[in-house]
């Protein structure tokens, strides 16, 4: 019995040393793309979050405008306008864009478009947990970063 409890007790350990030392790290820098799924290209209209500011899941980055062209008998070309809210939480470091700039599918494909820093990266999850900061991940599955393949 105690060849058994011995291996564990170590494993355990050496585990919670591993999260106790990962959550003690610092706020980490994550890059954001914009989505493939806007209508490109985009004229970025106006950036609607200030560095240094604190943002939550759903809080407006920026506003944009794109030209649609109906699908009627000679179509006249439309503006139209749309937004960009944040998929994750944290403090926004930098922007890597600008208003007025315009940007194709290929430039949001390789370009950022904003550094957040991360409170937490919820790299290691269990049961619906973050292991390393215990954020309820059971709302972000799907969404942004936090993929169901690193939910154990």
């Amino acid at each position: 019995m105690s060849i058994f409890r011995t291996p564990t007790k170590q494993v355990v350990q050496g585990l919670w040393q591993k999260v106790e030392i990962n959550a003690s790290m610092d706020s980490s820098p994550t890059e954001l793309y914009l989505p493939q799924s806007l209508s490109y290209p985009i004229k970025v209209v106006s950036l609607d979050a200030k560095p240094q500011s604190d943002i939550q899941r759903g809080t407006r980055l920026l506003s944009y405008s794109f030209i649609y062209l109906p699908s009627t008998p000679d179509p006249k070309p439309q503006t139209r306008f749309g937004t960009w809210d944040s998929a994750i939480q944290g403090t926004l470091k930098s922007w890597r864009i600008k208003a007025g700039d315009v940007i194709s599918e290929k430039k949001a494909r390789s370009t950022p478009a904003v550094v957040l820093l991360e409170p937490c990266k919820h790299g290691m999850q269990l049961g619906g947990l973050c292991v390393l900061c215990g954020k309820d991940m059971t709302k972000y599955v799907n969404f942004g970063p936090y993929s169901p393949s690193s939910l154990f």
